[in-house]
């Protein structure tokens, strides 16, 4: 416990004989055993002796090249010694005069003295004290001073010149017990504050002593108290004691203290779980406690996070089934675990609650925020030293504290892990997907972004895209779609950026600004690497130019070889026959010529055979839709087009025996119709199945919205070349390919058409390759 002193000195006169340079009458100062000193004629001490220092309880440096007046309390006497001073300025040497004065020491009381000021020669005068002397009878004014002293709410006791204790007031005795009065003074102090006590004693006989110490009543309880002493001069003189009582202050102070650290502990981390076991590591400290244990729920599941003092911390995640009771959240206030319950309930606690020692006294408080209950705070304590009600007091006062820090605290982890399940979410996007500020520099960057451009997250972060980033083959065409995105708030164009070797990227890049309110705060892009889309388009393209020249190399074989077979037929039945030699030669050309012309033509159809499928694998039928949806459903949605699967209730995966390029290329040529054939958009389902009418087999059916098919020219939408598009929009091969591939897998298209309702191609194949029986039908499209 520190010791508070108003002061300290320390003395530092002695006798010594004069020495050279030394004022006239220091030696006669030094001979006087009375309080001494020598004043210019200004007032300003010149020197003093070692009784004066005494007296006004200073060093002598602290006394000389000071003004007397500094150290006489009362003003009128001030005024008045120094009007008689300044008189002595006029008088011959040896005139004097007395007074008697009230000096102020650096230390303790007023001093009542009888000052004499005698003129010396040199304009210098002798100030010599004498103490008064005050008759120390007890007096009425002593008995009104006794019971003033009474009446005082803080406890006062008066202590003769051995240290007993002569009086004490009532709050004295309230505060160390009864029958004090005729005990010492130190017989009331712990053995750690004796030596305290007792120097406090001797300083106060100097002056006065202030101190805290713990006293000990007379039951044994020990009391933490603040004393201040004063004392008279000299061995023997009693003194006043008075008795601050600092068990309610020292609470205060605690509870400050330990509020303090657990504010702190939940900031002190920007990890939750560990600034929540921080301030339970102090709590746990600060009350003794033997383990604090916060239950709280997180992403469904609820968790154990233990402290213990001197103890790392330890999150312990719960089993799913297992939670606190329900009526714990319904209690208010400190409520005990254990007890009553059963040897079930005893086994769900101790895996709630983790292994409790035997001597451990358990209590739990319902941690209560704004949005509700938020978890649980349990408390161990040792039931051999049992909490107070203080100290469960405190406990019921740092909760809501607790509360709250747990409450932001999940907020944080919940915020974390969404952000973190929202970040792998647009990892796993194949698009480029980033957000930019205002000024167009990103924000956050996918790893399809990093994949598609070569630039990793921490590169591109605080970039200009398109222009640092990301940039554009074309600068200013960027520049265009960013002010765009500006101004109109949405942007969808295409645009060519290049990757860290420079190379070309066509994206589809679409944008929207982001607002709050009136203010635009960034925006977000979407991009779609067309380079897939493309290869995609080309190689459709030349499947139908090729599909094409085969069809037409096909058909100019057939009508050519009819009357090539006639005329080497012919030719060959000349031959036979005797011919003059010039003739026989001609023939002979012509025959000769007629077999390369057949030549020709078979290696005509050779090629056109050429264009028939290649190896056939067992094909998952739904996996294949859901692949070529895929490739196309971000470029349609761009012409507000929805791809709608339906769903199937099938007992197991449609599969077929089929060559998968070959099939996807039908279905992506009836889904490119069912979107040109809907120019304002609108939905084109998806049904797969198996047709009941068609044993063994599977199928899948394409539906649009738009205006149909005329009875007039349903017959000729096969045909090769045929198309209802605009010049350059079609080559009028898609659908005479699609046929020629599910003819060539031994199956079917079928068409569906009223006009101004749409349209529905239905595909049907069989399971294994082979062709199957098909019911007749009126229309064999």
């Amino acid at each position: 416990m520190d010791v508070k002193r108003t002061s300290s000195f320390k003395f530092t006169g002695e006798l010594r004989p004069a020495t050279a340079g030394e004022r006239p009458h220091a030696q006669i100062l030094r001979g006087l055993l009375i309080p001494a000193a020598v004043l210019d004629a200004s007032g300003i001490v010149l020197a003093s002796n070692r009784a004066m220092a005494e007296l006004l309880r200073a060093d002598r440096p602290q006394i000389e090249s000071e003004p007397l007046l500094t150290w006489i309390r009362r003003p009128n006497e001030r005024e008045a010694f120094g009007r008689e001073f300044l008189g002595l300025r006029k008088r011959a040497v040896g005139h004097a005069f007395t007074r008697d004065l009230d000096l102020t020491p650096k230390l303790g009381p007023a001093i009542r003295c009888r000052v004499r000021a005698a003129k010396l020669d040199a304009d210098e005068v002798l100030l010599t004290c004498e103490r008064s002397q005050v008759a120390d009878a007890e007096t009425e004014l002593g008995r009104a001073v006794t019971r003033a002293l009474d009446g005082l709410d803080q406890g006062v006791l008066l202590v003769d010149g051995e240290g007993r204790i002569v009086h004490a007031n009532p709050a004295a005795q309230d505060l160390l017990g009864d029958a004090i009065v005729g005990r010492g003074l130190l017989e009331l102090a712990k053995p750690a504050y004796l030596d305290q006590l007792g120097r406090g004693l001797a300083l106060a006989r100097d002056g006065s002593w202030i101190g805290e110490l713990d006293l000990e009543r007379l039951d044994g309880e020990p009391v933490p108290v603040e004393l201040s002493l004063a004392a008279g001069n000299g061995e023997g003189a009693p003194a006043v004691v008075l008795c601050r009582d600092l068990r309610e202050s020292r609470r205060r102070a605690f509870e400050h203290q330990l509020t303090g650290q657990v504010d702190r502990a939940l900031v002190s981390s920007t990890e939750p779980r560990e600034a929540i076991s921080a301030a339970c590591q102090a709590l746990a400290t600060g009350l003794g406690a033997l383990r604090v244990i916060v239950l709280t729920r997180f992403s469904g599941n609820w968790e154990r996070w233990e402290t213990a003092p001197d103890s790392p911390p330890r999150f312990v995640p719960l089993s799913a089934e297992l939670c606190p009771p329900a009526a714990w959240s319904r209690d208010v206030g400190i409520q005990p675990v254990g007890g009553e319950e059963g040897e079930e309930d005893r086994a769900e606690l101790s895996a709630l609650l983790g292994e409790r020692r035997p001597t451990a006294e358990v209590i739990r408080v319902t941690l209560r925020a704004t949005g509700g209950v938020v978890g649980h705070l349990v408390c161990s304590f040792d039931r051999r030293d049992p909490w107070a009600g203080e100290e469960l007091g405190l406990v019921t006062q740092l909760a809501p504290q607790l509360a709250m820090g747990l409450a932001n605290g999940l907020l944080m982890l919940e915020t974390r892990a969404l952000a973190a399940y929202q970040s792998r979410v647009l990892d796993q996007t194949a698009v480029l997907l980033n957000s930019l500020d205002a000024e167009g520099r990103v924000v956050t960057w996918n790893r399809a972004s990093e994949r598609l451009v070569g630039v990793p997250s921490e590169g591109a972060k605080g970039r200009l895209f398109g222009l640092e980033v990301a940039r554009a083959k074309d600068i200013h065409h960027w520049r265009e779609m960013w002010a765009a995105l500006l101004s109109d708030g949405v942007m969808a164009r295409e645009i060519v950026l290049l990757d860290t070797e420079g190379r070309d990227i066509p994206f589809h890049l679409e944008g929207r600004v982001l607002r709050e309110g009136s203010e635009i705060k960034g925006a977000v892009l979407v991009g779609l690497d067309l380079r897939i889309r493309r290869a995609l388009e080309k190689q459709v393209l030349q499947s139908q130019k090729m599909a094409a020249v085969g069809l037409l190399a096909a058909g100019i074989a057939h009508e050519i070889n009819n009357p090539l077979s006639g005329v080497v037929g012919y030719s060959k039945l000349l031959l036979e026959r005797h011919l003059e030699p010039d003739i026989r030669g001609k023939v002979e050309r012509i025959a000769q010529s007629g077999e390369r012309c057949r030549k020709i033509v078979e290696g005509v159809l050779l090629f056109s055979r050429s264009q028939q499928g290649g190896v056939r694998t067992e094909v998952d039928l739904a996996q294949l839709v859901d692949r070529v949806v895929r490739i196309g459903e971000y470029q349609w949605k761009m012409h507000n087009i929805r791809i709608l699967r339906e769903p199937e209730v099938l007992p197991e995966p449609l599969r077929v025996m089929a060559d998968a390029d070959q099939i996807e290329q039908v279905l992506l040529n009836l889904l490119s119709n069912a979107v040109d054939a809907m120019p304002r958009g609108g939905t084109v389902r998806i049904a797969l199945g198996e047709p009941p009418q068609r044993p063994g087999a599977v199928s899948f059916a394409v539906s649009d919205e738009g205006m149909g098919i005329p009875e007039e020219i349903r017959d000729s939408i096969f045909d090769p070349f045929f198309s209802t598009k605009e010049i350059g929009k079609g080559t009028g091969l898609g659908l005479s390919i699609s046929y020629g591939i599910v003819r060539d897998h031994g199956g079917d298209i079928l068409l569906e058409s009223q006009p101004g309702r749409g349209t529905t191609f239905r595909v049907i194949l069989p399971k294994d390759g082979a062709p199957t029986p098909r019911p007749q039908t009126d229309q064999d499209s």
